[in-house]
């Protein structure tokens, strides 16, 4: 075994250096094991996962995940202090069960070994380290990262920094690997007819392959990228103020009724509405998909729990979007069928209505600008709920009303318009990106097939409804849409310990001299400025 400064000396000009350690692990068969700590904003996670071979299924197994959220519901967001503080109290712990949860190490298997309490079998060491490096709040991240060192250093073994939304644009692979075979999955108790005759999406074993787009959309990023490799990732778009899912919480924390806000746990207002805008709509239910016969959903999910994966992707083409609003009607949504009519304003019962961000900026310049712009969509509503309608001039007025001459009906309709005027927004910028895909390289654009959409608004089901509706009504009816589960789509560990095996199968580590980044573009993701 080669020793520790050794391969220090060797990765220390070099941050994608492979050392000659890694290298056997990756020509042997046995599995690769890593340990993975996310710690970029209030959510502190930890997890465990082992890498099969690809002839195993499933292909990956996750040991350990757990995470331990900070409680800013006294601030209404995130408080860095404060997460600050949860990270600080809750990490040690989380890895020491994290440790305590590794697989068992193969009895033939020399220094390989770790001691682990309360367990009768010496745990099997990680073969690496993986920890988000950027982007995010720095003080956090260097919680995170400087467990990571020293825990490398204890088991003398790689370190790999992950970027986090690299990770989050990865996750339907994590899912898939996680996922049996389908013939696994199913058993011999379920045939593949019953799924093709239902309404049952097919189970996704399917690893998403390059190139495709990557929708990558959070509390603290907007971002649409043209990721054609693992380490290539061209910005198409980004936020030029507030991130969307910062514009969803500050929108619910003016539109939502103030017993909703005071009942709520956690500081997700974006979640809480969209659950305020569309009761009728269960989650759970949504979640589980449209299976029209429910014994047959029930008994796949069995199998999923059975081999211990209950993940799976929401896979489908754009088009099957629209079917789906033709047989439930639980959104009521009608896509705009032109560029003008998605940059009208659509006037509500109660007078108001929300333009489109960006339409009328700069004299309507910037309608086909690659950005997105939040801010703006922000101030409309709190302006609607702030003020009162002047019926003689149809515009609001300067009269000041009370929260309660705000009906729940209007609040909900709000909520609404303000969802759909952001997702539109969103999608519009998708669309024009691939069609700037397809001028540039027609061939690129051919093989683009795909989209992947991750982050925490990416659980939102209007958003997703929206765009499989927009993009079918202007052309890609066939574009495959992804999104991770819902559980996956908030920040978590399993994702960057995916991202770690990714990058560590490609050849890429860090030295112990890698600091946290505030800041991270993606398209510099092997050779990021230092200096932010």
């Amino acid at each position: 075994m080669v020793s520790f400064s050794r391969t220090l000396a060797r990765t220390r000009g070099h941050a994608s250096a492979l050392p000659r350690i890694s290298r056997r692990l990756l020509h042997d068969k046995r599995p690769l094991v890593t340990l993975a700590i996310e710690t970029s904003c209030d959510d502190t996670s930890v997890a465990v996962l082992e890498y099969r071979d690809r002839s195993q299924s499933p292909r990956a197994i996750l040991h350990f995940h757990k995470k331990i959220t900070s409680d800013n519901s006294v601030y209404q967001g995130v408080h860095p202090v404060v997460s600050l503080e949860s990270h600080q109290e809750s990490l040690a712990a989380l890895v020491n069960e994290a440790v305590q949860n590794l697989p068992e190490a193969d009895c033939c298997e020399e220094d390989s070994t770790i001691a682990v309490a309360n367990k009768e079998w010496p745990g099997r060491k990680p073969d690496f380290v993986s920890v988000t490096r950027g982007p995010g709040m720095r003080s956090n991240l260097f919680t995170g990262l400087d467990t990571a060192k020293g825990l490398a250093v204890a088991w003398q073994v790689p370190l790999v920094g992950v970027h986090h939304m690299q990770a989050h644009a990865l996750t339907p692979r994590l899912v898939a690997a996680l996922q049996p075979s389908i013939q696994a999955n199913l058993g011999s108790g379920l045939s593949w007819d019953i799924f093709k005759s239902s309404k049952l999406p097919e189970p996704s074993t399917k690893n998403p392959e390059f190139p495709f787009l990557s929708v990558l959309v959070s509390g603290g990023h907007t971002l649409l990228i043209h990721s054609t490799s693992l380490t290539d990732h061209k910005v198409l778009a980004s936020a030029s103020d507030i991130a969307i899912g910062d514009c969803l919480d500050k929108i619910a924390r003016v539109v939502l009724p103030a017993h909703l806000l005071k009942t709520s746990e956690g500081t997700m207002y974006g979640a809480l509405l969209e659950k305020f805008a569309f009761p009728e709509v269960d989650m759970e239910e949504r979640m589980l998909e449209d299976a029209v016969e429910e014994d047959v959903h029930d008994e796949v999910c069995k199998k999923c729990e059975k081999d211990e994966s209950p993940y799976c992707l929401e896979d489908r083409f754009a088009i099957d979007y629209n079917k789906r609003e033709e047989s439930r009607q639980e959104y009521g949504y009608t896509p705009p069928k032109s560029r003008d009519e998605e940059h009208a304003k659509r006037v509500t019962e109660w007078g108001w209505g929300f333009s489109p961000p960006l339409s009328h900026a700069s004299g309507g310049a910037k309608s086909k600008s690659m950005e997105f712009s939040f801010t703006g969509l922000v101030t409309a509503v709190e302006r609607v709920v702030r003020f009162s309608m002047d019926k003689t001039t149809g515009k609001l007025s300067k009269v000041e009303r009370a929260a309660s001459e705000v009906t729940e009906e209007e609040r909900m309709a709000i909520a609404r318009e303000a969802m759909r005027a952001a997702f539109e927004h969103l999608t519009s910028r998708v669309i024009m990106g691939l069609g700037r895909i397809q001028t540039e390289d027609a061939r690129a654009a051919e093989s683009t097939t795909c989209i992947i959409v991750s982050g925490g608004v990416a659980a939102n089901g209007y958003l997703r409804h929206i765009l499989g509706r927009m993009l079918t009504e202007r052309g890609y009816p066939n574009m495959r849409l992804i999104f991770p589960p819902r559980s996956l789509c908030t920040d978590n560990a399993a994702m960057i310990a995916w991202a770690g095996i990714e990058m560590f199968r490609a050849g890429h580590t860090d030295p112990l001299s890698i600091r946290a980044l505030r800041k991270w573009p993606l398209d510099q993701l092997l050779h990021p400025l230092t200096g932010n």
